[in-house]
């Protein structure tokens, strides 16, 4: 009798764990596939091929819950279903926040900064040794021009880590972008400017919104018949609709037409639609601004 209940019962429990390990083997072929998609920021699967996943086992061997794996597929389609599966991995794993990870990219795709913001604030403040949660963070803080948070965060890896690789230059880069967020490149203000107006030296700038202003070293000039750039001059007149006109000096031949406009309130000089490149079919074009430089 004993026997039989031996045989039994080892029969029993190497059936369920043969089943386990197929049903683990079929999952981790599945996770393969999610894991080249998180990698390459592709879907290659649809949801009803990745909601054909086992429930066994119900963390993936990146320690990355199953059911907030599924999400990022069904995510853009069905929010609902898709948080549902994000707060089932956080149970499944409540250590390592991919789900506000997950939420956080989610909502930035969207524009939608403040949400964008907060689910990365909680993945990178309670998971901070995930570089990842750090960038998308910071991500979210350039998109709200929020450098007191850039530096926040950095301060929190400098008290939390002796080693900082990655995080130092992800650190650098995300404040420079954030600072040139707050470049100006519109004037509300802008009006036609006057022959007159123009005459003098001027420095082409970087105008911030804090008022800060970064000079650069190009200027140009402009007398009462001629335009003086740092290799050239040009005769040069403004029609009536605010475009500058600049020709060469010997044979009087058109050279470029630009519109030129001023700011008031910034006491800025801005010149649109500058060529950056002599030779090419279609030549990338940039606005630049400039200041009068005053005579001492």
């Amino acid at each position: 009798m004993k026997n039989k209940l031996f045989r039994f019962f080892s029969f029993l429990f190497i059936t369920v764990s043969c089943y386990i390990l197929y049903l683990t083997f079929i999952s981790f072929r599945y996770q393969y596939i999610i894991n080249n998609d998180i990698k390459s920021q592709n879907k290659s699967l649809t949801f009803d091929q990745v909601s054909n996943i086992p429930s066994i086992p119900n963390v993936g061997i990146t320690t990355l819950p199953i059911s907030a794996l599924k999400a990022p597929y069904i995510i853009s389609s069905d929010t609902k279903l898709a948080y549902d599966l994000l707060k089932s991995g956080n149970k499944e794993n409540p250590y390592i926040f991919y789900s506000e990870y997950i939420l956080s990219n989610y909502f930035l795709q969207l524009k939608m900064f403040d949400s964008a913001k907060f689910y990365a604030k909680k993945a990178f403040y309670n998971w901070p040794k995930n570089l990842d949660h750090y960038k998308l963070y910071n991500k979210t803080l350039i998109a709200k021009k929020d450098t007191l948070g850039l530096l926040d965060a950095y301060d929190y890896v400098n008290s939390t880590f002796l080693e900082k690789d990655g995080y130092a230059k992800e650190f650098i880069d995300s404040y420079s972008n954030a600072m040139l967020r707050f470049l100006i490149y519109e004037y509300s203000d802008m009006r036609e400017i006057n022959k007159k107006e123009l005459l003098g030296d001027w420095q082409q700038i970087f105008e911030f919104e804090t008022g800060r202003i970064q000079y650069l070293n190009k200027a140009i000039r402009f007398d009462s018949l001629y335009f003086y750039n740092q290799t050239s001059k040009y005769a040069y007149q403004i029609s009536n609709d605010s475009i500058l006109q600049l020709r060469f000096t010997t044979n009087n031949k058109l050279v470029s037409e630009i519109p030129i406009f001023y700011s008031d309130s910034l006491n800025t000089l801005i010149l649109k639609n500058i060529s950056m490149e002599t030779n090419a079919d279609d030549p990338k074009k940039q606005n630049q601004f400039f200041k009068k430089i005053e005579k001492k």
